[in-house]
């Protein structure tokens, strides 16, 4: 086992600048999409100065991070270019001249190397290897265990966050980016007595301005201040004296939600006067209001108590936009439930600032009508102004986040700052389905539904007197608090299927193929009495299975509609066809059938503008109960959440009550892994490539693809990004991009494919008799993803 302290000897510390051989790039990178997982940590880097790119505009996310690269980027944070500069020459190892590029890097640094005398500046560094630097600049030392120790505490305190590789996996610079975007976040540490100990300072520190400020206004909370920029005073701390400057002025917003920290005082950390991060320094007293919420001569009372003394001068922020100290007093009756937040920035003990959010002057409202592009009101009980004078922002949040995702039968909140201009509307979707078993009434009424207390709020229209009543069945909307505000209508079964063909049904042979929603097609004997379905296909149907797994009730539930086509936004969840608008969620059925093959989809795996529609179950409310669509490219969705590539070298056969399953055993991702498979999965062959569909635990759920022979040669070349191989019968090398976490096998011996090896286990040659002979194998992508090495 490796130990940590020798891994990390090759820097003294490590903070973070991540680019070598390179030229300043401004704006983004032509090679960073902005839908990459990396994308946001890039751009922040470069903000930083921390990144740049290559002469071609490019920032090359996949090419792998080498130990040179590692001097470089500490002597860069350090501040020590110059005097690398001065240091290019001969360095102590053997394998870095004078002429290399890193050399005058490498001397400066003065880092230890190889007992061969050797420092081995081209190599790649690897995910723990990283993990480990990265710790190292957080000042966390201890002589963590290798490789899994240190994989876990990097875990722990954060640095992992959007990246999991495994243990002897290559780090390249967009994972290496998201690292360090991470830890940049995070609080250096310090041992005191042997003991882990929190600064207090973040690492972005060593590469940021601080400046500390209390926050006074935005342009949302006050319309004189400028667009993208936040009005501060400065703050003097010395010997934990505040003093805080009578005057203001404007700095920029950059791309920090300003609105978040109105009223505090905070560390603004920026580069070129661009704040880039906020650490909140002053005190806060948070709590709920209630319905004896007050202020009277600066003291604000909650629950009839003192709760704290305002300073005389104190700013109000209510509901997004500043007010008075007397607007909360006269306004008082909003602030019951509303979220108080009070800020003392100079900490002596009376209150500067007093903010109140979600201060709803409207409540449990029930929507009457979708509301759309345009409305100048929400149609409700009462009719709420979304629009026109003197509305001018409107914040959607809860459920949905826009104003025409709004629909009938919402619960809204609804909030306006003191003057008009600025609307919060809180949407609520929460609902509970089944029977009412138990009505207590007293001071409140409590439903009690599938074992649950419901405390019920409004009047809703179940019966004359507006209570619920006892063996009412039906779906009851809730509010944020969780209480029945509206009753909408009957439940129907969600025991929903597929019926894909049936058979001697009416008689005492009946048999039903269906498709359920855990994506599973079943044939069922069937004990039903009506013959109507035996020429049925593709219906969407309820059913009952009795103990002895008998069907004993089928109903053909929705419509057919013969394959017509339907808009979908997937951002809506919403389908659309003339004029009419259709609701899914989470918790529709949703099943594919594509070249006769049925499976369960999820919700997010559709992504496509159209949907093709067999059959449609909806309420009287348009929500989608149940749906059949015909779509490839839903084809084997469901499940699957990922695909790895393997050599397989043992299957066990497992037979339950259920049907035969297997447990595979194979060298996949660089690693010897296990995989349990979903029963009716088809068996692979040992000693064959397969890519193995896999659910997100990691359970095989789709039939082994078998990969056939594969592309056997020799080879010329590899790097950790590559390999070049001259196929057999071939003459001209062909170059293969690598998968990440590449598989390389060799045999044992006895000559079997028994042995997990390494790039590194590959010898490069000129010819046939020279170099390893070897198969390789491509995943879906063309990279290749298994290397046997036959040789």
């Amino acid at each position: 086992m490796k130990n940590l302290k020798k891994l990390i000897a090759v820097v003294l510390t490590f903070t973070l600048v991540f680019s070598a051989m390179a030229v300043g790039f401004a704006g983004t990178f032509s090679d960073v999409k902005d839908d990459a997982p990396y994308a946001s940590a890039v751009a922040r880097l470069q903000s930083l100065g921390l990144v740049s790119g290559m002469p071609d505009g490019t920032y090359q996310p996949d090419s792998a991070v080498t130990r040179a690269q590692m001097i470089a980027f500490v002597n860069a944070a350090q501040g020590l270019q110059d005097a690398a500069k001065l240091a290019v020459g001969p360095t102590k190892f053997k394998d870095v001249p004078a002429t290399f590029w890193a050399a005058g890097d490498i001397n400066i640094a003065d880092p230890s190397g190889y007992p061969d005398g050797t420092f081995k500046p081209n190599n790649t560094v690897t995910y723990p290897e990283a993990l480990a630097l990265i710790l190292r600049a957080l000042g966390y030392t201890a002589d963590y265990s290798w490789p899994y120790g240190v994989i876990a505490k990097a875990t722990n305190v954060g640095i992992t966050d959007g990246v999991t590789l495994s243990a002897n996996a290559t780090i390249n610079r967009g994972q290496m980016a998201m690292l360090i975007n991470n830890a940049l976040d995070l609080n250096i540490n310090k041992y005191v007595d042997g003991a882990e100990s929190d600064t207090g300072k973040k690492l972005l520190s060593k590469v940021a301005k601080i400046d500390e400020y209390v926050v006074v206004a935005t342009h949302d909370t006050n319309s004189n201040v400028d667009e993208g920029k936040v009005q501060v005073k400065a703050v003097t701390t010395k010997d934990d004296n505040i003093t805080i400057s009578d005057s203001t002025k404007t700095i920029a917003a950059g791309s920090i939600d300003f609105n978040l920290y109105v009223g505090k005082r905070v560390n603004v950390y920026s580069v070129n006067g661009t704040p880039l991060a906020v650490d909140v320094l002053s005190s806060d007293k948070t709590f709920t209001g209630d319905d004896k919420f007050d202020v009277v001569s600066n003291v604000v009372y909650n629950d009839d108590k003192k709760v704290a003394t305002l300073d005389t001068d104190a700013s109000v922020v209510y509901n997004g936009v500043e007010a008075s100290v007397s607007d909360l007093h006269d306004n008082k009756s909003t602030v019951d439930g509303a979220t108080v937040t009070l800020t003392d920035v100079n900490e002596d003990g009376k209150y500067d600032f007093v903010v109140v959010t979600d201060a709803f002057a409207q409540k449990n409202v029930v929507v009457t009508k979708d509301v759309k592009d345009g409305d100048k009101y929400i149609n409700a009980t009462s009719s709420l102004r979304i629009a026109g004078d003197p509305v001018k922002t409107v914040v959607v949040k809860g459920s949905v986040n826009k104003l025409a995702d709004i629909h009938e039968n919402d619960v809204i909140n609804y909030a306006k700052s003191i003057d008009g201009s600025r609307v919060t509307i809180l949407v609520v979707r929460d609902k509970v389905e089944g029977k009412v078993t138990k009505v207590s009434e007293g001071d409140k009424t409590i439903a009690t539904i599938n074992g649950k207390d419901y405390e019920v709020l409004n009047d809703i229209n179940s019966d004359d007197d507006g209570l619920v009543s006892l063996d009412q069945e039906g779906t009851f909307v809730l509010n944020n608090d969780g209480k029945i505000v509206y009753f909408i209508g009957e439940v129907t079964s969600d025991n929903y299927a597929v019926l894909v063909t049936a058979s001697d049904l009416g008689g005492l042979n009946g048999k039903v193929k269906l498709v359920t929603p855990d994506g599973k097609t079943t044939i069922y004997n069937a004990d039903v009495s009506s013959a109507a379905y035996n020429s049925a296909k593709d219906i969407l149907v309820t059913y009952k299975v009795n103990s002895d797994n008998v069907v004993t009730e089928l109903t053909q539930v929705g419509t057919t509609v013969a394959n017509a086509v339907y808009n979908y936004d997937s951002d809506t969840n919403t389908l659309s066809k003339d004029d009419n608008k259709y609701y899914l969620s989470d918790s529709t059925a949703i099943y594919n059938v594509s070249d006769d093959k049925y499976t369960a989809v999820k919700l997010s795996d559709i992504t496509t503008d159209t949907l093709t529609v067999k059959a449609i179950y909806t309420d009287d409310y348009n929500h989608v109960k149940a749906i059949l669509v015909s779509e490839k490219s839903l084809a084997g969705k469901g499940d699957v959440a990922s695909t790895v590539y393997g050599y397989v070298t043992n299957v066990v056969t497992i037979n339950t009550s259920d049907g035969t399953k297997y447990e595979i055993t194979a060298f996949a991702n660089g690693l010897e892994e296990t995989y349990d498979t979903a029963i009716g999965v088809a068996k692979p062959v040992k000693d064959k490539v397969f890519a193995l569909p896999l659910s997100k635990d990691n359970v095989v759920v789709d039939d082994p693809s078998d990969q056939g022979t594969g592309i056997s040669g020799y080879v010329v070349d590899y790097t950790s990004n590559g390999l070049k191989l001259v196929p057999n019968g071939q003459t001209q090398e062909v170059p293969y991009a690598l998968a990440s976490n590449v598989t390389v096998v060799e045999k044992d011996s006895d000559g079997n494919f028994r042995v997990l090896g390494g790039l590194n286990d590959l010898v490069k040659g000129t010819s046939q008799a020279t170099a390893s002979d070897v198969t390789v194998y491509l995943d879906a992508s063309g990279r290749v993803a298994v290397i046997l090495i036959t040789d």
